[in-house]
C-alpha cells in the first residue's frame, strides 16, 4: 500500500496559491500593517532597554540612599535625644507651673485674709478715733463752759484783773459782743429774696 501511495505522489500535481491582485488601498494598508508591526516590535525593545535602564539608576538610587540614611542615622539618634530631653524639659516646665499656680493660689489667699483683717483694724480703729473724738469734742465743751462759768464767777466777784474802771469794762464787753454777733451774721447762711 505503501508502495501505491509513492506512484500516486509522482502524478500529484502541486497547486500554490497565489494572492489575488490587491488594490492600492489594499496594498497601502498591508504596509502600514507591516510598519506597525515592525514599529510595536521596535516600541517594545525600546521599553525592555527603558526598564533596565531604570532598573540600574534604580539600583544606584538605592545605594545613595543607603548611604544618606547612614549618614542621618546618628543626626536621627541625636534628634530623639534631643526630644526625649525637650519633653523632659516641658514636663518639668508644666511642674514647675502648677507648683506656682498653686503658690500663687496660696498667696492670693494669705493677701485676701491680709485685707480683711486690716480692714476690720482699720474699721476698729477708725471707731476708736470716733469715739476719741466724741470724748474730746465732750470735754471741750465741759471745760470751755467750766471756764466761762469761772470767769463769769471772777467777774461777779470782781476778782479778775483791773485794767480801768467798770464803765470802760462794760464797754469793752459790749464792742466784743457786737464783734462776735457781726462774725455771726457773717458766718450764716444768707437767704435770698425771691422777686
Amino acid at each position: 500500500m505503501l508502495l501505491y501511495q509513492l506512484v500516486a505522489v509522482a502524478d500529484t500535481v502541486v497547486m500554490r496559491q497565489v494572492p489575488p491582485v490587491r488594490t492600492a488601498f489594499e496594498q497601502i494598508v498591508f504596509v502600514a500593517s507591516g510598519l506597525t508591526s515592525i514599529l510595536t516590535l521596535l516600541l517594545v525593545l525600546a521599553i525592555l532597554l527603558l526598564l533596565l535602564g531604570m532598573r540600574s539608576a534604580a539600583k544606584a538610587l538605592h545605594g545613595k540612599l543607603n548611604e544618606v540614611l547612614l549618614e542621618v542615622r546618628p543626626l536621627t539618634q541625636n534628634a530623639n535625644a534631643a526630644s526625649a530631653d525637650v519633653r523632659q524639659a516641658v514636663a518639668m516646665a508644666r511642674s514647675m507651673v502648677e507648683e506656682s499656680r498653686e503658690t500663687v493660689t496660696m498667696a492670693n489667699l494669705q493677701v485676701r485674709d491680709s485685707v480683711t483683717e486690716l480692714t476690720a483694724r482699720v474699721n476698729e480703729l477708725t471707731e476708736m478715733i470716733a469715739q476719741v473724738t466724741r470724748a474730746a469734742t465732750r470735754v471741750v465743751g465741759v471745760a470751755t463752759t467750766a471756764i466761762d462759768g469761772v470767769k463769769a464767777g471772777a467777774r461777779i466777784f470782781g476778782l479778775g484783773r483791773d485794767t480801768g474802771s467798770g464803765l470802760e469794762r462794760k464797754k469793752k464787753t459790749k464792742s466784743a459782743s457786737r464783734d462776735v454777733d457781726l462774725r455771726d451774721r457773717d458766718e450764716r447762711p444768707r437767704l435770698r429774696r425771691r422777686r
